[in-house]
C-alpha cells in the first residue's frame, strides 16, 4: 500500500513538473516571438563594413561637423597616416570612387576609452544608422583621442545617424 502511494505520488510529481516547464517554455517562446516580432516591424537591414587600421586623429582637428567623409581631401585634413613595422603596419586602403567613410571622433581624454563599432543597418526612410559602443575606464598618465572610422560601399548612401551605447 505504501509502495503505492509513493508511486502515485511520484507519478503526480513528475506530471506537475511537467506542466510547470511546458508552461514557462510558452512563456519564453511568446517572449522571444514578441522581440522576433518588433525587429520585424523596425525593418532594419544590415549594412557590410570594414574597420580602418593605423590612422590617427589630427591634433587640429577639434570635431567633424559630419560623421560621413567622402573624398581623399577631407580624410586627409583629419586623419593622418600612422604605419607600424609588421605585416599589418600598411594603413588600410581607401577607394573614395567607390567607398565613403564613417568617422566617430570623441574629445581628448586621460581615462582609457574604446569605442567600439556594433552595427550598421538602414532603417525603413531609407538613413544609415551606426550604433557603437563607449567605454571609458581607468585613469592613464597620457590622453588620447579615442576615435575609428569604417568603410561602406557608396551604394550604401543615406544621412547618417549615430546612436551610442554606454
Amino acid at each position: 500500500m505504501i509502495k503505492q502511494f509513493l508511486t502515485i505520488a511520484t507519478v503526480t510529481s513528475l506530471i506537475l513538473t511537467s506542466c510547470q516547464n511546458n508552461k514557462k517554455n510558452n512563456i519564453e517562446n511568446k517572449q522571444n516571438s514578441n522581440e522576433i516580432e518588433v525587429k520585424k516591424d523596425l525593418k532594419m537591414l544590415d549594412i557590410p563594413f570594414v574597420m580602418t587600421k593605423n590612422y590617427f586623429v589630427k591634433n587640429d582637428v577639434e570635431n567633424i561637423d559630419n560623421p560621413k567623409i567622402e573624398t581623399t581631401e577631407k580624410f586627409n585634413a583629419i586623419f593622418g597616416i600612422a604605419t607600424t613595422i609588421g605585416k599589418d603596419g600598411k594603413p588600410t586602403e581607401i577607394d573614395f570612387s567607390k567607398q565613403y567613410i564613417i568617422a566617430v571622433i570623441k574629445p581628448e581624454t586621460n581615462l582609457s576609452t574604446t569605442l567600439e563599432p556594433r552595427t550598421l543597418q538602414r532603417n525603413d526612410k531609407g538613413e544609415i544608422i551606426l550604433t557603437y559602443k563607449y567605454v571609458t575606464g581607468e585613469k592613464q598618465s597620457y590622453s588620447t583621442r579615442p576615435n575609428f572610422a569604417i568603410i561602406v560601399d557608396k551604394s550604401e548612401n543615406g544621412d547618417i545617424l549615430l546612436n551610442e551605447i554606454k
